[in-house]
């Protein structure tokens, strides 16, 4: 059976927002799985009530449509960007807000070329657990462990921020310093540093603890629990939100379901504030 995110509309034309996924882990450095992850996020949304116990507002005041998965080809990263690219260039040019489900970490780069041609001065702003500040990694330059260096060269290091970074190496530490914002913590973040600009929000799920989201690919002790991040994301809702996408779902690694649950709840989030 096939499910689309939680009652989601069935008229893509008139729906402010679109959920798509892309089932994308070709360069997967540790457990590979994620391109299970839209699928297993879309069953574990219908567990889940329409109304928000953060927002208390039901997400069906917004209409947003999910046009399910896009077919990728595995094993051809080149072909694969490209894929990914004209369908989120595709989606702005009919003003869509768009939530994009990996999948890899390697996607947002894609998306993110896509969105520069649109808005001018967007500000990324990346939840991770890691730095993804690799020139290449064992070779591969597109590897979802380089990929926000990738990011840095198409809008440039000023225009990215790293909240929840607790794993780097020295190189990429080094060059996290050039960047607008680089922090493992949370609540220090200087919302100053953002003030009237357009966002971009990539969201890798293992910045939460393995004990919260244990079915991720690459799993960092040391995270954040499922209510301390979204009660911080939620400051992000006076802001214009241009775009979000949420990676590394690997629900095969975890038999109880519980990370397929927190980052569906998370979406439902998402589609209320955006």
């Amino acid at each position: 059976m096939v499910y689309n995110f939680l009652e989601s509309s069935t008229d893509k034309k008139n729906s402010e927002i679109v959920i798509v996924g892309y089932p994308y882990d070709s360069t997967s450095s540790f457990r590979s799985g994620s391109r299970n992850g839209p699928m297993a996020l879309r069953l574990f949304s219908w567990n889940l009530e329409t109304f928000s116990n953060y927002q208390k507002e039901d997400i069906h005041t917004k209409n947003y449509f999910d046009m399910g998965d896009v077919e990728l080809p595995y094993g051809d990263i080149k072909r694969t960007n490209k894929i990914i690219y004209e369908n989120t260039k595709k989606l702005l040019k009919n003003k869509k807000k768009i939530i994009s489900l990996g999948g890899e970490h390697s996607i947002t780069y894609p998306i993110i070329k896509a969105f520069n041609q649109f808005y001018d001065d967007f500000i990324l702003i990346v939840f991770d657990a890691h730095a993804d500040l690799r020139k290449d990694y064992m070779g591969v330059k597109f590897s979802h462990a380089c990929v926000i260096r990738n990011c840095a060269e198409i809008i440039g290091t000023k225009r990215i921020c790293q909240l929840g970074i607790r794993s780097f190496t020295s190189e990429e530490y080094e060059f996290s310093k050039n960047l607008l914002y680089f922090s493992e913590d949370l609540e220090s973040f200087n919302f100053d540093l953002i003030k009237s600009k357009k966002i971009y929000i990539s969201i890798d799920l293992d910045l939460l603890d393995p004990s919260n989201i244990p079915g991720t690919g690459t799993p960092e002790a040391g995270g954040f629990t499922f209510k301390e991040f979204i009660h911080f994301l939620l400051k992000f809702k006076t802001f214009d939100i241009v775009g979000v996408d949420v990676v590394e779902l690997s629900p095969d690694h975890d038999p109880s379901g519980i990370s397929a649950a927190a980052a569906a709840k998370l979406v439902r989030e998402i589609i209320l504030f955006l």
